[in-house]
């Protein structure tokens, strides 16, 4: 195959133009490989591969036998998967929200959902409360909650965050989504204030994604991680408010949307109550069991106890059953197309080593519940089976540019970490060059499995490609029915990416070089502090 003969001359002149004693010219690539686990992985057989469910055993099952088939050792001591312990979440019987006088339908109008565990939820007559973006943020010397008492109440909130109304670039970061943004931020914040039920206000553009997206993922099943306190401290509503329904809520109180939210979008805003109450009650299905991360390594023949991580995450949305209808989602290229992308390095890795290994060890990893807020990610970052201070970086991939080649590379975030310095410097090898993510609007950075690694300090990459190369992507499969294998990918991307993202591991696992955090932030503060400890600072920060 000529496309494969190509990849092997690439990968010999990157990768010893990168690592001279890498030997990367033995370095095999077999795109037949990649095609069979992505079709596989991303057939009705795996039934969408929803975690807790059938899909995920044939998952679970299928990841380890190809890892033990390859010769990897297990990452979690003697095992090749993690257990996970999540709560299987399913809201019935969803009422309708009352707020005033005005009624919203569930799935048209509004999704609720809970993470606390309990058979049954109910908001009565709560206070609501515009709070802006809702944000507490004293770098950018911003609080949406100054002065107000939210305990027990409703807030309602736009998303993403004021720099992307504004435009300004020294207002957070202008059109790029900071953390802030987020809608796993804004919950966890309100939780801290003390709300009792949060609801954003979903918009297409500052979101990322159409109202289809909010309802698929927020009206059936979902996982959380469980505390000690059955997640008590959570806020009791996790919702969305539709557009629509927001501008009759506050049309209903003599409020016009559009002006108060050009107010919020500036400094100073203060936090108005719309004069109404919510009322809203739903049971939830409650299951408790364990979900699987999966991951294996190949050790490093010096340096084994530092480990350079390839990863993406297993899980999609699953089988649904709704009017009678079964519905899989099979999530092809979100994420199976990633999953293969690990499944084939792996395989590349170990035939490599049979003539020469590397310094360092690499791990190969797998894991749950992503699609449902990050949790196995969260869960192996908490709980890893090395120190974070030994993880050089971790390489996460989602969604694989299945079609033909490009000239160029997306870059997710820009100015946090070196690794986009190495990244610009092997495209460049590879004759393509940085292509800065075309919608940062949407907050990618902090929407993948990397990102639970980040927060702990470790330098993390995102590889991405769901919509670049096929505008029609987000808008007819992202988190739909129809993100299905297709026999018409070129897998040109997926070549050119698996050699640029193969370069860069060499590189790291040949070497003493320990990627560093550029941008001020905490968790730049957390790797350096992790690092002093492991009496790394004076050869690992720059």
């Amino acid at each position: 195959m000529l496309l494969k003969a190509n990849l092997r001359i690439f990968l010999l002149t990157v990768a010893t133009a990168l690592v001279s004693s890498a030997n990367a010219n033995e370095l095999n690539i077999d795109l037949e490989t990649y095609r069979t686990h992505a079709k596989t992985l991303a057939s009705d057989e795996f039934e969408g591969r929803g975690p807790l469910s059938k899909g995920e055993e044939k998952t679970v099952a299928y990841l380890t036998k190809t890892f033990e088939q390859l010769g990897l050792k297990p990452a979690f001591g003697d095992s090749y998967t993690q257990a996970v312990p999540l709560a299987k979440i399913t809201p019935t019987h969803m009422s309708s929200l009352k707020m005033g006088n005005l009624e919203f339908s569930a799935g048209t109008e509004f999704t609720a959902r809970t993470q606390r565990i309990a058979d049954s939820y109910a908001l009565n007559n709560s206070d609501v409360i515009f709070v802006g973006y809702g944000i507490y943020a004293p770098e950018y010397n911003w609080n949406d909650y100054a002065g107000l008492d939210v305990k027990g109440k409703t807030v309602v909130m736009l998303v993403n965050d004021p720099g992307f109304a504004s435009k300004d670039p020294a207002l957070f970061q202008g059109n790029a989504m900071t953390y802030y943004g987020r809608w796993t931020y804004k919950y966890e914040e309100a939780a801290r204030q003390g709300a009792e039920a949060v609801f954003i206000v979903h918009e297409t553009m500052p979101a990322g994604y159409g109202w289809g997206v909010v309802e698929n993922s927020n009206s059936n099943t979902k996982f959380a991680l469980v505390d000690d306190n059955n997640n008590a401290s959570q806020v009791g509503v996790m919702g969305w408010l539709h557009l629509n329904a927001a501008r009759a809520l506050f049309e209903s109180a003599g409020l016009s949307y559009s002006e108060l939210k050009a107010k919020a979008s500036k400094p100073g805003f203060t936090a108005i109550p719309l004069n109404t109450k919510a009322t809203l009650s739903f049971d939830n299905q409650i299951a408790h069991a364990e979900s699987q991360n999966v991951a294996g390594i190949l050790p490093g023949n010096e340096a084994s106890d530092e480990w350079v991580m390839l990863h993406a995450h297993w899980d999609h949305l699953g089988k649904v059953e709704k009017n009678g209808t079964t519905t899989i989602y099979n999530g092809a290229v979100d994420n199976a197309s990633g999953v293969a992308g690990v499944l084939t390095l792996a395989q590349s890795f170990v035939e490599k080593s049979k003539q020469e290994g590397t310094k360092r060890t690499l791990m190969f990893s797998a894991f749950t519940a992503e699609e449902t807020g990050l949790l196995g990610a969260d869960y192996f970052a908490n709980n890893p089976p090395i120190d974070t201070a030994n993880m050089v970086a971790f390489l996460n991939i989602d969604g694989m540019n299945v079609n033909d080649e490009v000239d160029y590379i997306l870059q997710y975030g820009e100015g946090y970490l070196s690794i986009e310095d190495d990244l610009a410097q092997t495209a460049q090898l590879q004759g393509r060059k940085v292509k800065m993510d075309p919608r940062p609007q949407n907050g990618l950075f902090f929407r993948s499995d990397h990102f639970a690694l980040a927060k702990q300090g470790v330098p993390s990459i995102l590889f991405m490609s769901l919509g670049d190369t096929d505008p029609s992507f987000i808008a007819k499969r992202y988190h739909k029915a129809d993100d299905d294998y297709l026999p018409t990918w070129t897998l040109g991307g997926v070549a050119q990416d698996m050699a640029l993202i193969s370069s860069m591991m060499i590189k790291y696992a040949n070497s003493n070089e320990w990627p560093y955090w550029k941008r001020e932030s905490d968790f730049k503060a957390k790797r350096e502090k992790a690092l002093k400890q492991a009496k790394r600072v004076t050869t690992a920060v720059k």
